[in-house]
């Protein structure tokens, strides 16, 4: 359904990408002169979390808004992405249609969308847990550059999913199931399903392939062998890293928050899969 119009807005931008602070001044001073109050932040790292607004619009690509969510922490607020990276995936509007996207914006003719977030955390060997981190796409763990394959376990309660032995392995939400976990063979997954997808990185079992299970209490994922390396990898949203030692294990449970993505609708998803990945997709024949 529509959202009412919003008129506080906090405008989120990249100092590192050139160009950025202009092009946002701009559309800044465009939409003041509409009765919008505006707040820019251009620093990538500074908190958002404690930020009075009605909505965030963030120019950037899919890491931009990732990083706009983690930042957010549980203070999550409506949130309107407008591509300037590559692929773009998770934004609602490319850069060329920002006129397009602040009118609607303004008029309250986009669709808020919950989508699952997630708080990942480390449980070392004597048992302590590391300050939980929030994502939004997937959580990756995996072997070191130049080390060679590691052995893991996934959980869920007292009950083990699997083992995988390879490259490491990649737990996703159906938000994320577009991005790493897709181009390593795992499934597309619709954006409203509370769900998570373990995809295999490089496994060595055969019989190992990507899982679907519903969110529930979440996962854990242990480190049994690391080769000749002390530790596995962890990144988040690959953006955040933590080393984690043999027999430490990778904590992921539901966050009560959901990321509060504004778009076009349900089925804008799946036009969106056709237009950038060709998703199923019959090919026209010529002659």
């Amino acid at each position: 359904m529509a959202n009412r119009a919003y008129k506080r807005l906090l405008l989120v931008g990249d100092e590192r990408k050139g160009g950025s602070k202009a092009l946002i001044q701009h559309h800044a001073t465009w939409l003041t002169g509409r009765g919008c109050e505006c707040e820019i932040v251009m620093d990538r790292e500074s908190s958002l979390e404690d930020r009075e607004a009605d909505c965030v619009v963030v120019w950037g690509g899919d890491g931009s808004l990732l990083a706009a969510a983690r930042r957010m922490g549980q203070h999550q607020l409506p949130t309107l992405g407008i591509n300037r990276g590559r692929l773009g995936f998770l934004t609602s509007f490319e850069y060329e249609h920002t006129q397009q996207a602040l009118d609607m914006l303004l008029a309250g003719e986009l669709h808020e969308e919950p989508r699952l977030m997630f708080w990942c955390s480390m449980q070392g060997l004597d048992g302590s847990i590391n300050e939980p981190v929030l994502g939004l796409n997937d959580v990756v763990v995996s072997r070191a550059a130049v080390g060679g394959m590691i052995l893991l376990r996934a959980f869920r309660g007292s009950t083990e999913l699997a083992s995988y032995r390879g490259d490491g392995l990649i737990t996703a939400t159906a938000l994320g199931s577009t991005a790493y976990s897709m181009a390593a063979g795992g499934p597309v997954l619709a954006p409203d399903l509370d769900a998570l997808v373990l995809t295999p990185l490089a496994s060595h079992t055969l019989s190992a392939r990507p899982l679907v299970v519903s969110v529930a209490d979440g996962l854990d994922v242990e480190v049994v062998e690391t080769g000749n390396k002390k530790y596995a990898y962890c990144q988040i949203d690959g953006q955040i890293q933590m080393q984690v030692p043999v027999g430490g294990r990778v904590l992921l449970r539901p966050a009560k928050t959901r990321f509060r993505h504004l778009g076009l609708g349900p089925d804008h998803f799946f036009q969106v899969l056709h237009a950038k990945f060709g998703f199923a997709t019959i090919a026209k024949k010529h002659g």
